[in-house]
């Protein structure tokens, strides 16, 4: 097969590392992640001009009409600045959703301002305690209930919620200024916001519903596995960086008369730090390109990459601190930085555990465990 980037891809690539290398360095991730806000509004409105918002929507719906493939290069590209803007939240979830169930005009007047850089977006999916509902009163709905972890909920101008309709699961497109949405908003591990969002007798209208599908169960599925696709990128963009701080230092740090990289031991440990990104590499890229497949194919490479990255990720952050020293647990190095966005790759979505259990189950029927693992495109 043939694995390499195209002309476009490259030139994807090579800008994207180029623009946050000039415009996103670790002082700056510091210094953004800190701030009230916790996102750069020019940033954001850079990642627009760049067609970076619009990369996964069609041409008809204002996009750039990339694919997995394309939104894997942004993402590896961010993992490796460590970006925090609510990319994920606002273009990958909420505006997937959109594109996947909403209808034309629904799409044209919720993804312009996104594209543009104009408005955000926060999928409520998560309940916390009992699942929320959605009860049809008059021409519309009340919603009722509670939701955690809401990646981008502090910055979001519109709130997608999921809900049950007795029969099926909706998505509603809620304005986060709805009367009887509370938003209680908090840092996460890695620098980025969420929150916590409570739902007291919501009133929707019936057109809030989105699509009109009383069905949305599948698409949101699909959506968060494309999601856990990106994620992983992210990650990969997180452990090829450490992996290459490492091995730079042990250059450069001298112990007994000479650099701690010539010790056979350490070279043992680096190598197998390598090791562990080319698998999580490998893996992501299986969850990549398998995106489009059968959903048991797509379960089967999703969560074998959601679980294999966790592990990798952990023992590669683990290993890089070890080797750095002391000064690898000081917020003078962005090793820290690396290490907390590995630790929440490994919770968002499910966790580790949780994935191996699907992917589990998944291969469990002999049928699947049989199918190739990928198909070649016959031109």
């Amino acid at each position: 097969m043939d694995l390499q980037y195209d002309t476009e891809q490259v030139i994807l690539r090579d800008s994207a590392e180029k623009f946050l290398a000039e415009r996103y360095g670790y002082r700056t991730f510091q210094k953004i992640a800190e701030s009230e806000l916790g996102w750069s509004p020019e940033i954001w409105a850079e990642f627009a001009k760049l067609g970076w918002l619009g990369l996964p929507f069609t041409p008809d719906d204002g996009g750039v009409g990339g694919g997995a493939v394309e939104i894997s290069i942004l993402m590896e590209a961010f993992g490796k600045s460590l970006v925090v803007e609510p990319y994920l939240a606002t273009v990958l979830l909420g505006g997937s959703l959109i594109a996947s169930l909403g209808s034309a005009s629904e799409r044209k007047s919720l993804l312009a301002p996104v594209i543009a850089g104009e408005a955000h977006l926060a999928f409520a999916h998560e309940d916390r305690g009992l699942p929320t509902r959605a009860t049809k009163k008059g021409k519309g709905y009340t919603l009722s209930g509670a939701k955690k972890v809401v990646l981008g909920a502090p910055m979001a101008d519109t709130l997608l919620v999921s809900a049950s309709l007795g029969s099926g699961t909706g998505l509603f497109v809620v304005p986060s200024t709805t009367r009887g949405v509370v938003a209680r908003p908090y840092r996460t591990v890695e620098g980025a916001r969420a929150g916590d969002v409570d739902l007291a007798e919501v009133s929707v209208p019936a057109s809030a519903l989105l699509g009109g599908n009383e069905n949305a169960g599948a698409a949101i599925e699909e959506v968060l596995d494309r999601a856990i696709a990106a994620l992983s990128a992210d990650a990969v963009g997180a452990i090829d960086t450490m992996v290459k701080a490492t091995v730079e230092y042990t250059k450069t740090r001298v112990q007994f008369g000479q650099p701690i990289a010539k010790f056979q031991a350490l070279q043992h440990r680096m190598v197998d730090m390598k090791v562990k990104e080319e698998e999580a590499r490998a893996s992501c890229l299986f969850a990549t390109l398998s995106l489009d497949a059968p959903l048991a194919q797509r379960v089967r490479a999703v969560s074998g990459a959601k679980a294999k990255i966790g592990r990798n990720g952990r023992s590669v952050a683990q290993n890089a601190i070890q080797l750095h020293g002391a000064i690898g647990t000081t917020r003078e190095l962005p090793l820290g930085g690396y290490a907390r966005r590995l630790i929440a790759y490994e919770t968002l979505f499910g966790t580790t555990r949780e994935h191996l259990r699907r992917y589990g189950a998944t291969i469990a029927d002999p049928a699947v465990a049989a199918e190739a693992l990928l198909t070649v495109a016959v031109s």
